[in-house]
């Protein structure tokens, strides 16, 4: 018995990877064993399913299937078929469900006996996909015929309120002013401005307010940038409906609508709240907005599975989606913040800014840094206190050692670097909206981005053709009709066969091929479209085929059918063209054509032309049949069998240039990469594994995600290299779930279903060309070119900007400890301070500016995908780099003292003193800022060596211009004293 269980586990790990799993609750099943082998066996010889196993626990039945082969919606059909044939369903033996979160739909052969309590309640839990016209009617107390009364519409806007998106209260720009000054440092630099003040020091007052007011309006306005998602959401309200009141056809305010009113649609209108449909003829929407995929979704008033993913809901209409083609009516099952649209915008309002990896270590270093500057500012003070300094001395060496200690222009320096990234990026199809947005760039070590249009094209095109036992080529891409169709393997007997698919393509096709600004595109279905691209590259116009060829009726694609049909005629008769899954059409023919003549269709055929499709479904291919028929029957158009077979297409929407070596860039550079797609499972994993994407991780669906806690998903999160079939919801969880394991996450997407994820991620990438305006408010930066290779391009510019603040802050931090070290050493030894506070300030600000900015101008280097990412948790100042800037700024205080001193016992004047002390400090910098590039030659940045230029001009004007000099305390110095400068300075590097 173990190794039979063993083998069931084996064979369903087999099956994981490959098959679609679903669990439907069959009442007979529940605490009943003698029921599961009748039904298992009788699941098991559908076809196209691969495994069946029920729980008599829970009732519910584990289905694996091939959804290429078979429809979920076929399976439940079939199951319903077989319980109400064997009468197994007996009201005395209905069981209640009472978990609302995990059943809240009516399972195969269960009745829902809760009662209804609330309608808001029955708005937010109701599954109404699952349901009939006739249960919905009366749980919204509506009419189908009818309509709602105006009474009764009012009296549901007073209980739901209006069909409209809320907005959040946001904060007021003086809360986001008053915000800034929590920083610990800016108080610290208010209370130096104080004191300076009390003590006469007015300029230098001034100097460190206009410091505090220039880091306060930067800090305000990258706060101050407002949300502007709800109001892009609230683009997709519709102004007016078409509805059902009192019994009559009217045009109302969308805002208006209420749950149980009748909408009535058509081709061109934007849905205005969730409905369910009651009837519709040829009736398709483009939900992108929701799912992310652009094609078109064929709509029926049947029942869906309480199971089936949000983009497979063939019977619901979701707010803000587009009706392409056809007529419906519908009830409205939501409205406002309950709709799957609200449902987004109430994630987006939860979902809290978060500080980025530099911030929190910048905070955290600027609070620590403070903290040991007022402790040495005590102990100094309490030692020169007791050496018998006035109070007035003492607040006076406070001024200046706190000014010393503090890296002023820091943040400065820090929005130089980024603002030059962003510069350098607008140049690579990068628009930045956040400058902050760069240095989490280049910390990020996951990312998770779309399929179509990031990775690939988002053009179908058709890569293979199968027919009269011959496989063709074809070459080119997209929708540009350039290419050629080539034999490559088979011997035809001539292309008839070739042009007789393609054409059948062509008229059992609704798209059209335009060509604007010289770029080709399509107009409808991208597959079709791909179809009528393939026939022009045959030499067949489209135009002249459908009008030599006109329809009479058209049978539409149905999920369940998985085919198209439509029905011409011409003088000589009717004939049924078809096109559709391999599987449904192969099923529906007799006959094959080859060699020129129409042959019977054998099983050995059958399962030749099945063993193609699987490999090209293998190599990532779309694969369709198509077939025809001629029909003979006056006033009969039975289209159901005896088709003629012509042949298969594989087809695909092609990968980018240059994407898999990106992603393999990626991986060298320890960066994850997560494929987040609205695909099929199978489809996904075959491309996952084209583009290098998926290599030994696991493809995860969004049925499964639903079935596993968080618990279980941050057990897997790891290993989970493709998430397929993902809802809104679960994007954003996804990302959550990263966060949680310590990733710092990008999140790349287009439609407003990806909203949610790409707000919640780390850095957000939006899509330029395709993605609507929703994820791109909420996005940290935005792709012109919506390519993954410019994302790849946006992390290496973000790993340069993150070394060249690192080299900044090496730069800057060892001055100022140069400074604290002679301060704290001239303080100590002769109580007369080596520099005053001006001289300090002029260094901190204007020199130090000036070259730790030309410092952030330093290119990327060669190897800078070759490293890891950094790490979201480690110090901003690591061991080496303390231990590099412990040496280097002990070498500048110390020789900064040595010279002040020296000076003094030489018999030089305070002011010459000070002047030598202030040059040297000065002039050790030029050499520390260029140690600070590395390995880099010295003269190769000509920024730096202009700002080492302007510096020295200012210095020199300072010391040497008598209108300048007396405000900085300086004096002239003669050859000997630069002599000695110039030596004290090279000291400082040993």
């Amino acid at each position: 018995m173990l190794h039979s269980n063993n083998n069931i586990k084996n064979r369903m790990d087999d099956y994981d990877f490959l098959y679609k799993r679903i669990r439907i609750p069959i009442k007979s099943v529940y605490r009943n064993q003698s029921a599961v082998s009748p039904i298992t066996k009788y699941i098991m010889s559908i076809k196209g399913v691969k495994l069946a196993k029920a729980n008599t626990i829970t009732g519910k039945v584990l289905i694996l299937f091939d959804e290429d082969i078979v429809s979920e919606r076929y399976i439940e059909k079939q199951i319903n078929i077989y319980i109400k044939k064997t009468k197994v369903i007996h009201d005395s033996n209905i069981i209640k469900i009472n978990n609302i979160n995990e059943e809240t739909a009516l399972p195969i052969g269960f009745e829902d006996n809760t009662p209804i309590s609330n309608v808001s309640t029955i708005n937010n839990l109701t599954p109404w996909h699952t349901m009939d016209k006739d249960q919905i009617e009366t749980m919204l107390n509506a009419s189908l015929k009818y309509g709602l009364t105006s009474k009764m519409a009012s009296k549901k806007i007073k209980e739901l309120g209006l069909n409209v998106l809320s907005e959040k209260k946001r904060s007021s720009l003086i809360s986001k002013i008053l915000e800034s000054f929590n920083n610990f440092s800016i108080k610290l630099l208010l209370g130096v401005s104080a004191v300076s003040f009390i003590l006469g020091q007015i300029p230098d007052a001034i100097a460190i307010l206009s410091i505090v007011f220039i880091e306060t309006v930067l800090g305000t306005a990258q706060q101050h940038k407002a949300e502007k998602s709800m109001y892009s959401l609230k683009d997709v309200m519709v102004h007016k409906a078409r509805t059902l009141r009192n019994g009559h056809e009217t045009y109302i305010d969308a805002k208006h609508l209420v749950t149980g009113d009748i909408i009535l649609i058509q081709a061109g209108d934007k849905i205005p709240a969730d409905a369910r449909i009651i009837e519709c003829y040829d009736l398709k929407s483009t939900e992108a907005s929701l799912t992310g995929e652009s094609t078109a979704v064929t709509k029926s008033a049947d029942l869906c599975h309480k199971y089936t993913e949000l983009g497979n809901r063939h019977n619901m209409l979701f707010m803000g989606t587009n009706v392409i083609c056809g007529t419906g009516k519908a009830i409205v099952v939501a409205t406002g913040m309950n709709t799957e649209i609200g449902k987004i915008a109430a994630m987006l309002q939860n979902i809290k800014s978060q500080a980025t990896p530099l911030q929190i270590k910048m905070q955290n270093f600027t609070a620590n840094l403070t903290k040991i500057c007022l402790a040495c500012c005590a102990f100094i003070g309490f030692g020169a206190l007791l050496a018998g300094k006035s109070l007035v001395q003492v607040l006076t060496m406070s001024v200046s050692f706190s000014i010393g200690a503090l890296p002023e222009s820091l943040p400065a320096i820090v929005t130089v670097a980024m603002a030059l990234g962003i510069q350098r990026m607008s140049k690579q199809n990068v628009i930045v909206r956040k400058l902050t947005a760069l240095e989490t760039l280049g910390s990020t070590n996951v990312i998770c981005c779309d399929k179509t249009g990031t990775l690939t094209m988002n053009e179908m095109t058709v890569r293979r053709i199968y027919t009269d036992r011959c496989l063709y080529d074809v070459t080119g891409s997209g929708y540009n009709p350039k290419g050629s169709i080539n034999l490559i393997d088979g011997n035809p007997t001539g292309e008839n066969c070739l042009k007789n698919l393609l054409a059948v393509g062509v008229i059992c096709n609704n798209a059209f091929l335009v060509r604007n600004n010289n770029k080709w595109a399509v107009q409808g279905d991208p597959t079709e479209g791909s179809l009528i691209t393939a026939a022009r590259k045959l030499g067949l116009d489209e135009n002249m085929l459908r009008n030599f060829n006109p329809r009479i009726k058209e049978i539409p694609f149905d999920s369940s059918r998985r085919f198209m049909t439509v029905i011409i005629e011409k003088s000589e008769g009717k004939n049924a063209f078809c096109k559709g899954s391999l599987d449904s059409v192969i099923e529906k023919c007799k006959t094959i054509y080859e060699n020129g003549i129409e042959r019977l269709l054998t099983s050995t055929d059958k399962e030749r032309l099945m063993s193609i499709g699987d490999e090209m479904g293998k190599n990532a291919l779309r694969v369709l049949a198509f077939a025809y028929k001629k029909i003979n029957c006056k006033g009969s158009e039975n289209v159901d069998n005896n088709f003629v077979f012509l042949g298969i297409v594989g087809m695909e929407d092609p990968p980018k240039k240059g994407v898999k070596d990106c992603i393999k860039k990626c991986h060298r550079a320890g960066i994850k990469v997560v494929m987040i797609t609205g695909d099929h499972k199978n489809t996904a994993a075959a491309i996952g594994r084209e583009l290098g994407l998926l290599t030994n991780g696991l493809v995860m669906s969004g049925n499964e995600l639903e079935n596993i806690t968080d618990e279980e998903l941050d057990c897997k999160i790891c290993k989970v290299q493709i998430f397929a079939r993902t809802s809104p919801e679960q994007k954003h969880r996804i990302v959550k779930a990263f966060k949680r394991f310590g990733y710092v996450v990008a999140m790349a997407g287009d439609g407003v279903n990806d909203a949610p994820a790409i707000k919640e991620a780390n850095i957000g990438i939006a899509m330029g060309n395709n993605g609507s305006d929703v994820a791109k408010d909420v996005a940290s930066i935005t792709l012109v070119d919506d390519n993954f290779c410019t994302i790849v391009k946006a992390i290496e510019e973000g790993r340069a900007v993150n070394n060249n603040i690192k080299n900044s802050m090496k730069y800057l931090l060892a001055g100022n400890l140069g400074e604290i070290i002679a301060i704290a050493l001239a303080s100590t030894v002769g109580g007369i301070l080596p520099l005053i506070s001006i001289q300090i300030l002029w260094t901190n600000l204007i020199s130090e500016s000036i070259l730790g900015s030309a410092l952030t101008t330093e290119p990327s280097s060669d190897d800078v995908m070759n490293s890891s990412p950094l790490k979201r948790y480690e110090p901003l100042i690591s061991k080496k780099l303390g231990l590099q800037i412990a040496r280097r700024g002990l070498g500048i205080g110390l020789t900064t003292f040595a010279i002040f001193e020296g000076s003094l016992i030489l018999g030089a004047g305070l002011n010459k003193a000070r002047t030598l002390a202030f040059s040297n400090l000065i002039c050790s910098q030029f050499l520390n800022l260029y140690d600070c590039r590395g390995n880099k030659p010295a003269l190769s940045n000509r920024y730096i060596n202009i700002g080492v230029a302007s510096s020295m001009a200012m210095l020199l004007s300072i010391i040497y211009l008598p209108f300048i000099s007396p405000y900085f305390g300086t004096q002239s110095l003669t050859l000997l004293d630069w002599g000695a400068v110039t030596g004290m300075c090279m000291i400082s590097r040993i």
